[in-house]
């Protein structure tokens, strides 16, 4: 069994949304870690105190296959409401520590994509 890092990174105003859609695409937890984020852009200033936004991590290990699924259900969301997210999915090469009802879950998910 395969297992990948999906990482989103969005505003944190899209955090509930995004979790909630991997949520219903499969993936059972994430890891969330807020974040700032630098760019280009000019910072927002307000009585000369600048703003630079807050950002949500978003960490999910998943299944490979599991993986895809919930990538594109997180695709659909951005575009859906054209939000400054990204998202993407890095290979996990050793792995411990994962619950055994977690193994079982993604046991029976590939079971089940095999079935059809």
């Amino acid at each position: 069994m395969k297992f990948v890092a999906l990482v989103v990174i969005a505003s944190s105003e899209y955090e509930e949304s995004l979790k909630t859609v991997a949520k219903n695409a499969g993936a059972s937890g994430a890891t969330i870690i807020q974040a700032r984020g630098t760019g280009n852009e000019e910072k927002k200033s307000f009585f000369s105190l600048t703003f630079e936004g807050n950002h949500s991590l978003l960490l999910y290990i998943l299944e490979e296959k599991m993986s895809k699924s919930v990538l594109k259900a997180i695709k659909k969301e951005i575009e859906n409401k054209k939000s400054d997210c990204i998202a993407f999915t890095t290979p996990i090469s050793h792995i411990v520590g994962l619950n055994d009802n977690i193994i079982k879950k993604f046991e029976e998910n590939i079971i089940s994509e095999e079935i059809l």
